[in-house]
């Protein structure tokens, strides 16, 4: 073999040496040892993991093949297995620094991050130049939503490390659920710019620039990510979202639908996809995805936000009333859900528990049309008229053209016997919304008595 030829296929030499060598001596751990790093570095994982733990078995107190068995076990996501090899290594060598960080890793994969930050700081006291555990640190804040805390630990490791594109992309993560927008694309361009045939990051850019009204440009970003990775689930999501926010329904549902098949339990594509069928009204398709939502994740307060009021609607007041108080109990200051849960109070002639929520939600919210009409329709309905009248008119100041709280105050004014004033508004009412038949109905009514 010549030293070109080495130079090409060093793994492929190195399985060589290493086979001839464990050939010649069946027990020599060091052998395996290497020989599962090489195999699992080709793909190999079944293969390494079975050298791995033949070194382990041959040299029991090696903390290294204990660690190498755990890392060849982590990429495998067999990680209780992971957990146990690479807490061996660190009991035979407790300042092991890269078992400490990698079984953070693990903590991680797990989301016992609490667990995963203890490692990484115990590994960083050890050894305070590890890129990498920085950023596995940095990932780990951001998971725990303390996001000011994970870029300076990102930027910890862009110190070290100023070409570190894992880095560089994550910290863009972070600066993109602050809503920096401009730093967030700024690290994902930088990150491209060192490697730029890498999915995630165009897609993270993508999703960066729709979330910013950047639709086109987001369009050419996941583009890019889906022709990379044409399997890749989350760009094709994140794509079928802004196909929807470019009118693009079409093209929207392919991209969720296709991204579903690839991954079946993909709770974001389903709340998409919802989104989009209610708003083509395929209230039925809304109803299942947002249903399927809560099948993968039954605290998703949104899912039960959006089902809640498909059920309202159809006038399925009961089980509204269980998705909207579910939503409200995991997020008290949820001001529409709380509204919405008036609106079905009132429907049930429940009305001072309506009033109940309206005046919550407007504690929340106190310039929420809808919710100040609705308190007003309640309080109408209560025969307490003066009180209706406030919120009418609180709620026509901030929206002087909306024909159902025109039509409602029209009706208290009648209840009032302000019979010119009913009229006035009764007639404007229909002027904005000819197909207002409850304002049509009540003017009708009012001539009757006029």
């Amino acid at each position: 073999m010549n030293l070109d030829s080495l130079y090409q296929d060093r793994r492929e030499a190195a399985l060589a040496d290493f086979n001839r060598a464990i050939a010649i001596d069946p027990d020599y751990a060091w052998a395996y040892f290497q020989r599962g790093q090489v195999l699992r570095e080709l793909g190999r994982m079944e293969e390494s993991l079975a050298d791995l733990r033949r070194a382990c078995e041959l040299e029991p107190n090696d903390a290294a093949y204990h660690a190498e068995r755990g890392e060849t076990l982590r990429l495998m996501r067999r990680y209780e297995e992971a957990l146990t090899a690479f807490s061996r290594a660190i009991e035979l060598r407790p300042e092991y620094p890269w078992a400490l960080g990698s079984r953070g890793q693990v903590w991680r994969a797990l989301r016992r991050h609490h667990e995963a930050l203890a490692d990484f700081e115990a590994a960083l006291a050890l050894n305070p130049l590890l890129a990498w555990v920085y950023a596995e640190r940095g990932e780990t804040l951001r998971a725990l939503r303390r996001l000011h805390e994970a870029i300076e630990a990102f930027n910890q490791a862009l110190n070290i490390d100023p070409d570190y594109v894992w880095a560089l992309g994550h910290r863009g993560i972070a600066y993109r659920e602050l809503r920096n927008y401009p730093a967030a694309i700024a690290d994902f361009d930088a990150a491209i710019a060192l490697q730029d045939t890498i999915a995630w990051l165009y897609a993270e850019r993508g999703e960066t620039r729709r979330l910013a009204d950047d639709f086109e440009s987001a369009l050419l970003d996941l583009n890019r990510a889906i022709e990379l990775d044409p399997q890749y689930a989350w760009a094709l999501g994140s794509r079928g979202a802004t196909f929807r926010a470019l009118g693009d329904p079409e093209a929207a549902l392919a991209d969720f639908n296709r991204a579903l098949e690839l991954d079946p339990a993909y709770e974001w594509v389903y709340m998409q996809r919802g989104l989009l069928y209610r708003n083509l009204d395929r209230l039925d398709e809304a109803l299942a995805d947002f249903s399927r939502v809560l099948e993968l994740n039954p605290n998703h307060v949104g899912a039960l936000v959006e089902r809640g009021e498909l059920l309202r609607l159809r006038r399925r007041y009961h089980e509204a009333l269980t998705d909207f108080s579910r939503a409200i109990e995991l997020q008290p200051d949820h001001a529409w859900a709380i509204g919405s849960r008036g609106q079905i109070y009132r429907a049930l002639n429940r009305y001072h528990e309506a009033l109940a929520d309206f005046n919550n939600a407007l504690e929340q919210k106190p310039d929420m049309v809808w919710i100040l009409a609705e308190r007003g329709e309640t309080y109408r309905l209560l025969h307490q008229y003066n009180e209706a009248l406030e919120d009418f008119n609180r709620a026509l100041e901030l929206q002087p053209n909306d024909s159902w709280v025109l039509s409602r105050r029209g009706a208290t004014y009648q209840a009032l016997k302000i019979f010119e004033e009913a009229y006035l508004d009764l007639t404007r009412a229909i002027e904005i919304d000819p197909n207002n038949a409850w304002a049509l109905a009540q003017r009708g009514s009012l001539f009757r008595q006029m």
